[in-house]
């Protein structure tokens, strides 16, 4: 019995000493943080509203809310309240319409506002996100006048992105 003793009581030293560290010296300096690379594209999209950008192309944009819902892509419909202005501020049209991102039926500044393009550095909009844009005429209407808009003019819309009302083909 007393050798059980013994023996538990040694087994009992070793793991008591096993959990001590291995040296007196205890490692008392925390590791550096590691600095992350931060890159930023040519043209950044507008991650928080307030800034107007500026693409190459000339087209402008500036998010004056954010949404939270997903972003349409390439071939869904989608449903946007819009407000279209002359840059000296009169209206010449407004309401709700529905179009697929991408098609040719709609002028490539609206496709580029709301389905987004990134060879121009512009984010998809988000459902329920609100956005300016500022189209040039090389992406509106073009040299040629079309209702109440004058050939070679640029265009001015206060879009919001209501639903994606499909899914993409």
């Amino acid at each position: 019995m007393r050798f059980v003793r013994f023996i538990s009581f040694f087994a009992f030293l070793i793991v008591l000493t096993g959990c001590q560290p291995s040296s007196p010296e205890v490692a008392t300096t925390k590791p550096s943080p590691t600095v992350e690379p931060v890159t930023t594209p040519a043209v950044a999209a507008s991650p928080t509203p307030g800034e107007l950008k500026t693409t190459p192309s000339g087209f402008q944009f500036q998010d004056s809310q954010i949404g939270i819902g997903p972003r349409p892509l390439l071939g869904q419909n989608v449903k946007v309240a819009y407000v279209g202005k002359f840059p000296d501020g009169h209206k010449f049209d407004g309401g709700v319409v529905d179009f697929t991102i991408g098609e040719t039926g709609i002028i490539k500044g609206w496709n580029w506002g709301v389905g987004g393009n990134s060879k121009e550095g512009i984010d998809a909009m988000r459902v329920g996100g609100k956005r300016k844009i500022v189209v040039p005429p090389q992406l509106g209407y073009g040299d040629k006048p079309y209702s109440t808009i004058p050939a070679n003019s640029t265009l001015v819309f206060e879009l919001e992105l209501l639903r994606i009302n499909s899914k993409a083909f």
